[in-house]
Formats: structure tokens, C-alpha cells, sequence
């Protein structure tokens, strides 16, 4: 059980890291080049996924072939069998990428327009959307303490209460950011369930969710003309520009791999509460970077009381997972002593 809660620790605190990676370059790349091109980008993310999803089946279809020897498979056949293995699974996953890809784009549309500080405040709140979803798709049975109610509201009222002092008149980000939210609560109760039934691994899931993705990215760039506005764009041959492009994509395979992985071993709440806790350092760290926002009352004071909630949360999960321990042990006794008798 110690070794599933480091393991636990482990895995949130990898997707923290590629999420507070994530947002500082896509900030960076917005804020420095003035670059708003989301759909471009969005693009840009979902190839990267492929070319990297795509090597890696082939590396391991090498590896297994050593030690296969009977296998007769090229690697076209593998590519092409890989394809429509992935084309199989697209009623399974179809919903899920639309509401990924839509959740996404609305992401980072907020991020382009509002300042991290009050992006990560806002942000917080998934954590109340997760929770409806839970109860609105979750399990029957699930049951729900009055702790785990009281660090919600503390988690999401600490979020409303730091950003109250900054908002500004672009409205659109703000309904933008509150429509990843839902979205993303959604995504994550998708994700755990096409674990949970279909056997997908995050690996599985980043790349079909890719290869879905990337056609409809492809066609909405070129209707909009984005597209053409990207290849006009001025700083595109810069060697600065295109460093910190292909960070944001590579960051954002990373986090899509990091936020699977984290949701399908715990839970889409465990996402939810890495969020408000690596938040903190993320709005003070991008107060010093950035500077567009300044430290005052009400941000302190929501970020702590985020801080509280988050500290309930993490108390409430432990003594359930003492209990759900010691319920094991004591069923696993039961057992022994009916087969003694037996």
C-alpha cells in the first residue's frame, strides 16, 4: 500500500511539472511574439504527437521482433496495421477528442488573452467541475463526506476570491477558461472510463486522440485561413520563434501523457487537487517572470484558502485509503480462517 501511495505521489507530480511547463512557454510564445494562433498550434501539437506516437510503436515492434524471431512484419504492414487498429477504435474515442480538442482550444484562446496569475486562479476551479461530473456520471454507490464538500468549496471560492481583484473587460477569456473547465472535467471522467472498460493506456489514448484530431485541425486551419496567416506571420523564420513553438507542442504531449496517466492510476479529482497545489508556486513563480499582475489582498488570501482546501482534500483521501487498507486486511483474515475451518 506505501509503494501505491509513492507511486501515487510519483505520477501527480510528474503531470505538475509538464503542466507548469506547458503553460510558462505557451504564456512565453503568446506573450513575447504576440503569437494567437491556436488552431496552428492545436495542429502543430497533434503531429508532433503522431511522429513521436508512431516512432515509438516502431521502435517497439523492432524490440519485440528480436525477440520474436518468427515475425515476418515490415514496418509499412506495421504502420498500416497500427492505422486501421486506430480506425477500430474511433467510435470509442470520437467523443473523447471533440471534447479534448474543443476543451483545448478554449484553453489556450484564455491563455493568449489573460494574464497566469488570474489563468491558474480561474483555473482552480476544475476541481467543482470535476465534482459534478462525478456526481452527474459517476458510480451510484460513490459516496461523498462532508470534508471532501467543505474542501471543494474552500478550493473553489479561494479561486474566485484571488482572481476578484483582477479581472478585466475581456469577458472572453474568462467564459473560455470556465468552458475548459467543464470540458476538461469531462475529458478526465472519459479518459478513466475508456480505461476502466476498453483497456486504453495513456499512450493508446494520446495517440488515437491525435490521429482524430489532426484532420479536423487540419481543415478548420484552412477554412479560417489560419493557416496562411501562420506562414505570413513574421517572426516564423526566427530561430527564438520556432524554439519556443516546438517546446509548447513537445510540453504538450508530455502534459496530455502526464494527465492520462495520473487519471487512470488515481482519479480525475487527483488532477483536479495537483492543479491547486502546484498553482501556488506557479502564480507566485509567474508574478516574478512576467509581471503583468501584482500581488495584493485578495490574491493572497484566495491562494490560501485554496491551500486549505487542498490540505482537507489530501487529509480526507488518506484516512480513506487507511480505511479502504485495514478493510482489506480484515476481509483477507476472514478468508484464512474460512479455509483453516475448511
Amino acid at each position: 500500500m506505501q509503494n501505491k501511495i509513492i507511486e501515487s505521489v510519483f505520477v501527480c507530480l510528474i503531470y505538475a511539472f509538464c503542466s507548469m511547463a506547458f503553460s510558462f512557454s505557451a504564456k512565453f510564445l503568446f506573450k513575447i511574439f504576440a503569437f494567437h494562433n491556436t488552431t496552428i498550434l492545436l495542429l502543430y501539437e497533434t503531429t508532433i504527437n503522431i511522429v513521436i506516437c508512431t516512432l515509438y510503436k516502431i521502435i517497439k515492434y523492432n524490440k519485440e521482433k528480436r525477440e520474436k524471431k518468427d515475425s515476418q512484419m515490415s514496418i509499412s504492414q506495421l504502420i498500416v496495421t497500427q492505422f486501421k487498429e486506430r480506425m477500430k477504435q474511433n467510435k470509442l474515442t470520437i467523443p473523447f477528442s471533440i471534447t479534448y480538442g474543443t476543451g483545448a482550444y478554449c484553453g489556450m484562446t484564455a491563455l493568449s488573452k489573460i494574464s497566469i496569475p488570474l489563468f491558474l486562479a480561474l483555473r482552480r476551479t476544475l476541481i467543482f467541475f470535476v465534482f459534478v461530473v462525478q456526481i452527474l456520471m459517476g458510480k451510484k454507490n460513490q459516496q461523498i463526506s462532508f470534508k471532501f464538500i467543505i474542501s471543494v468549496l474552500f478550493i473553489t471560492s479561494g479561486a474566485i476570491i484571488a482572481g476578484l481583484d483582477h479581472f478585466n473587460d475581456d469577458i472572453q477569456g474568462y467564459v473560455l477558461l470556465i468552458i475548459n473547465n467543464m470540458l476538461s472535467a469531462l475529458s478526465l471522467h472519459m479518459a478513466q472510463s475508456l480505461n476502466q472498460s476498453q483497456q486504453f493506456s495513456p499512450f493508446d489514448l494520446v495517440y488515437n486522440n491525435s490521429i482524430n484530431l489532426w484532420p479536423v485541425l487540419l481543415i478548420i486551419s484552412i477554412v479560417t485561413k489560419d493557416i496562411q496567416s501562420f506562414f505570413e506571420f513574421e517572426s516564423l523564420y526566427r530561430t527564438e520563434f520556432m524554439l519556443s513553438f516546438s517546446l509548447v507542442a513537445l510540453f504538450g504531449f508530455f502534459l496530455n501523457l502526464a494527465t492520462y496517466n495520473c487519471t487512470m492510476k488515481n482519479s480525475p479529482f487527483a488532477i483536479a487537487l495537483t492543479h491547486n497545489i502546484k498553482d501556488i508556486f506557479s502564480t507566485v513563480l509567474s508574478i516574478l517572470v512576467f509581471a503583468d499582475i501584482q500581488a495584493d489582498t485578495f490574491l493572497t488570501f484566495g491562494i490560501s484558502l485554496s491551500f486549505v482546501g487542498s490540505f482537507i482534500y489530501s487529509l480526507t483521501k488518506m484516512q480513506e485509503i487507511k480505511k479502504k487498507q485495514q478493510q482489506t486486511i480484515e476481509l483477507t483474515n476472514q478468508e484464512i480462517k474460512v479455509l483453516i475451518k475448511q
